[in-house]
């Protein structure tokens, strides 16, 4: 036998060993990586890579050094159907981004692949985790989340994944991850996850993050956490668990973030002496704990958020919250708590956010908390404080919101709160303040909501309300306002945008901060006053007005034709007044109204024919002396004539459709603030639930 012969079984044996590790190509074909991406591009339909152009700056593309493709990033290239294994032509790709595409598989080789450490598959249309992705023997992070996967059952990968995000899908069932217990971060929320959570878990001793939350795991939570000794975030909120906070979870010394809010958590809650060591983030929204909060709160140095906002917390703030010296935002509203705002509170140079609204807090608001000079947002609603507004509030240069509606202060509004630069949004409403609006406010140039109402404040309607470039909504009623209504006011928001409710347009912005999510009419209410004299003309200047309540006062005189030309009004009431004359035929061209009270004047002639007249309550137009649709009483011939609708004219069937009464109007009205905080808050990363006050 020849030396050929007895190598010829060895070099076979070496050859299929190394084929089956390493993924083929064929250099003969695929000269370099240039053409590799051209013969990709050519295949999927990809315009963003150029051949007559230098292929290092085709987009998404990564070289390396020696002119290999390090990195790809195919994210929002329109891709669908299956992928084929790009990694199987690129030997020296490390990083592929395939995120926000329309993939419903991958065809994946069964080679082993050394190179791939992260692959991103978010938001496409996978229906279930690619079996041969365990091939991948170097890959460090997987994103699968926002797809359609229904069963979590993950293959065991490589002792490298370290991170592994299958959130935002229709997982559901039990959890089942392979045995991939050496992963530093799990993502698993948004899905349809239940049980209890498994204990498999607590023998993931590498975690340093874990999100389950919004999935319907139930049951107490468990104490399973004494090996996770590098775990740093817990996410376990949005689910159905019991119980309190176990002692293993509360000692983890490195743990600097728990969320664990909107589940059933219930009992005192317990701290012992280094108990959260390492915490930053305790967000326990939303449970049912009672008891007092504990004074150890005081002890975790490096707090900097404590939300434990609706609960069933009871005494009183403790002062040693004043110990917390790296604090930013303190949520404990909706509880009921007592006592008074400790003065030690006003030691924290960093809190930026103060939320006590809801409770049965009392005594005079404490001049301190003006020490807070990097207060934000300082929401004091809903108790029992009294005494005056605090002048030296004045000093708190960088509050954007000043909300002390519901309580018993008393006084005037100080004329220094004129010094506030950059204050967005002021209620001062459900009080027994007195005296005149201060002309200083016209200097707060930030000014977007003025609730003064359920005052006792008088004088005229301030004739500089214009002067608020950026005001957008002002609810003055139940107060003792008096005098004619200024024709200045014809000048209100010339520079907002207006009020729709299908966007998401950023509409409110300061500093740094952009509120999302809601948007807000432009808002006028004198209701429930003493003004008298006629509606000014200059009130059909107001393009962008959506919402004008003048109800209830001592006006006279007719409604002036120039109200038609306020085209985005949607809600009119003028209930109560002393109005007479007929309803001018101009209304006929407002094709956004959905409500028009005119009920308890003395107005004559006919309705003005439109559709969105014609279909709302006859209520609205009770206690005159008007004829025609909707009321049921027909017109004569010496009725005023009504002037026919020009083709055209009248708004879409979605504008025009419903019939709201007036008492839609308050509840739109008292729903402003809520949302407008709601909306703010949720902006500053801080989790939370937008609800209408109706759910509150």
């Amino acid at each position: 036998m020849s030396l050929a012969d007895l190598l010829l079984p060895l070099f076979l044996l070496v050859f299929l060993t190394t084929s089956r590790s390493q993924c083929p190509t064929n250099p003969s074909t695929i000269v370099n990586d240039t053409q590799v991406l051209l013969s990709l591009r050519d295949r999927l339909g990809i315009k963003a890579w150029n051949e007559t152009a230098n292929p290092r700056a085709w987009r998404g593309v990564e070289w390396s050094s020696d002119n290999r493709v390090e990195g790809l990033n195919m994210s929002r290239l329109n891709l669908s159907g299956v992928l084929p294994s790009i990694w199987a032509e690129l030997p020296s790709l490390a990083r592929l981004d395939l995120s926000q595409n329309g993939l419903s598989s991958l065809e994946v080789p069964g080679c082993k692949n050394t190179q791939l450490k992260l692959l991103n598959l978010s938001s496409n249309s996978l229906q279930e985790v690619p079996a041969n992705l365990s091939s991948l023997e170097s890959l460090e992070s997987l994103d699968l989340s926002a797809n359609f996967l229904t069963v979590l059952g993950v293959p065991k990968f490589s002792s490298t994944l370290r991170s592994l995000n299958l959130s935002i899908n229709n997982l559901n069932g039990s959890v089942s991850i392979g045995g991939n217990l050496g992963l530093e971060a799990l993502e698993l929320s948004h899905n349809g996850l239940s049980g209890s959570i498994p204990e498999t878990f607590g023998e993931m001793t590498n975690l340093t993050r874990l999100d389950i939350s919004f999935n319907r795991f139930r049951g107490d939570l468990p104490d399973i956490w004494s090996k996770n000794l590098e775990l740093r975030y817990l996410d376990i909120s949005n689910n159905s668990l019991q119980g309190g906070l176990p002692p293993s979870l509360r000692r983890l010394r490195k743990l600097s973030v728990l969320s664990a809010g909107n589940n059933f958590l219930s009992g005192p809650l317990e701290l012992e002496d280094g108990d959260f060591a390492s915490i930053e983030t305790l967000h326990l929204l939303r449970n049912m704990f009672n008891g007092t909060v504990p004074a150890r709160v005081g002890s975790l140095t490096n707090l900097r958020v404590l939300v434990l906002m609706w609960n069933r917390f009871s005494g009183t703030i403790p002062p040693e919250l004043g110990n917390c010296s790296n604090i930013r935002e303190i949520w404990l509203n909706g509880n009921d708590l007592t006592g008074t705002i400790p003065g030690e509170l006003s030691k924290l140079s960093h809190l930026q956010q103060l939320v006590l609204n809801g409770n049965d807090i009392g005594g005079e608001l404490p001049s301190g908390l003006s020490n807070c000079t990097e207060l934000v947002v300082l929401w004091l609603e809903q108790n029992k404080f009294s005494g005056n507004l605090p002048d030296s509030f004045a000093s708190l240069s960088r509050l954007l919101i000043l909300s002390l509606s519901g309580n018993d202060l008393v006084g005037s509004i100080p004329a220094s709160y004129g010094k506030m630069s950059s204050l967005i949004g002021l209620d001062v409403g459900s009080n027994n303040l007195s005296g005149e609006v201060p002309a200083m406010l016209q200097n707060v140039s930030t000014l977007q909501f003025l609730f003064l109402s359920d005052n006792s404040f008088s004088g005229s309607i301030p004739d500089w309300l214009p002067r608020l470039r950026n005001l957008r909504a002002m609810d003055f009623s139940l107060n003792r306002f008096s005098g004619k209504i200024p024709a200045s006011i014809g000048r209100l928001f010339a520079n907002v945008q207006l009020y729709n409710m299908s966007t998401t347009t950023p509409l409110v912005h300061a500093q740094s901060l952009v509120y999302t999510g809601f948007a807000f009419p432009t808002t006028i209410d004198f209701s429930s006053n003493q003004l008298s004299g006629s509606i000014p003309a200059a009130i059909g200047d107001l393009y962008n007005l959506q919402v004008l309540d003048l109800s209830h006062n001592r006006l006279i005189g007719p409604i002036p034709e120039s109200l038609g030309n306020a085209r985005n009004l949607s809600r009119v009431a003028l209930a109560s007044n002393r109005l007479n004359g007929s309803i001018p035929t101009s209304v006929a061209d407002l094709s956004f109204l959905t409500v028009f009270d005119v009920s308890n004047n003395s107005l004559v002639g006919r309705i003005p024919d439109s559709p969105q007249l014609s279909s709302m309550d006859a209520a609205l137009f009770a206690g005159n002396q008007l004829c025609g649709l909707p009321l049921i009483n027909t017109c004569s011939s010496t009725a005023p004539p009504h002037r026919p609708r020009r083709d055209g004219q009248g708004g879409s069937e979605q504008d025009q459709g419903g019939v709201t009464t007036l008492v839609s109007v308050a509840i739109f009205v008292a729903a402003f603030f809520y949302a407008l905080f709601w909306t703010f808050l949720c902006t500053l990363q801080q989790p939370c639930i937008i609800l209408s006050p109706a759910l509150r």
